[in-house]
């Protein structure tokens, strides 16, 4: 038997991704695996705490939901393209006291394969096992003065929660990010904070599939084998960029995320209650015409809605 536990820090816009997510978990998970999921919010409110909860009929789970408080984080930078809870990971050594290892997730990423094989992985002295960017890998090494020259993507984390309280892994960071400049969001605070102590995984733990771009990953001749080795049949794939419940993701992936988003209950009007939430803080408001006439496609790509004089229509295209 192996205990996965894994961690996600959703925000209200990400609730449908981190369902799909889990769902990739449970469908893909050994027999034998037993799954907990933590979810770190920022106060989500009940209706979607309990959707976190309704996927048992997958495979059954444990499920902890932790209410972190954005004041913690007073003084930290946040780039414009992630959100506050992306800090959030930083301080699971304090929030799980009982735990030795914990798997960080983002969000936007799905699981093809039993987990074991990860947990498996002994992570001796280092604070976590990781995975090299796969952009601008030795550029953002060389920005924040990395010792050991490797800048890893911070949405897939295994890390050593025991390492981290013998350290005091979070105060460490926080002084280091209120002190250094050259820190400018999350990411930059994990590599710098993991600066040598950091177990490089292979890429099929992490693989992005940059279809909007031309370029080489910025790997070494070795790794970037393990990249391409990695393409045919990753265990984790990371949606960086367009979303796959965006329709003009073109990941190949893709397909499968919508499998697995098919298998919550609640996705499709979680999904649809969130781009209505979405349209109303937009500003300028939606014009008065689309108001009387608005055609939109659903997050499944197979059916429109209609919009007309206040009614709601759903059909397949």
């Amino acid at each position: 038997m192996t205990k996965i536990t894994i961690a996600y820090a959703p925000d209200l816009n990400f609730v449908p991704l981190t369902l799909a997510s889990m769902a990739s978990v449970l469908a893909n998970a050994a027999d034998d695996d037993k799954i907990e999921f933590v979810i770190l919010h920022n106060g989500l409110d009940d209706e979607h705490l309990l959707a976190f909860a309704k996927l048992q009929g997958i495979k059954s789970y444990a499920l902890t939901s932790i209410k972190v408080d954005c004041a913690v984080f007073e003084g930290f930078p946040n780039a414009n393209w992630v959100t506050a809870e992306a800090w959030f990971r930083c301080l699971l050594a304090d929030l799980l006291p009982n735990h030795q290892k914990v798997l960080y997730l983002d969000c936007d990423t799905i699981v093809r394969s039993s987990l074991s094989e990860l947990f498996a992985i002994d992570l001796g002295t280092h604070f976590a096992g990781v995975i090299e960017d796969v952009s601008k890998s030795h550029k953002n090494a060389g920005r924040i003065a990395l010792k050991d020259g490797f800048y890893f993507n911070s949405g897939v984390m295994y890390i050593n929660l025991c390492l981290w309280r013998q350290v005091d892994f979070f105060h460490t960071l926080k002084e280091m990010v209120l002190e250094d400049f050259s820190i400018g969001n999350d990411q930059d605070a994990l590599n710098k904070a993991c600066d040598g102590r950091k177990l490089r995984l292979s890429p099929k733990f992490d693989y992005m599939h940059v279809w909007w771009r031309k370029n080489t990953p910025d790997y070494d001749a070795d790794y970037l084998r393990e990249y391409e080795s990695a393409a045919k049949n990753p265990v984790i794939v990371h949606f960086t960029g367009v979303k796959p419940n965006h329709p003009d993701c073109d990941n190949k992936f893709t397909t499968e995320f919508l499998r697995y988003a098919a298998m919550v209950p609640e996705y499709s009007d979680l999904q649809q209650k969130i781009g209505v939430i979405k349209a109303s803080d937009r500003k300028p408001k939606v014009p008065f015409y689309k108001r009387l006439l608005w055609v939109e496609k659903a997050a499944d790509r197979k059916h429109l809605y209609i919009y007309f004089l206040g009614l709601k229509l759903k059909v397949a295209v």
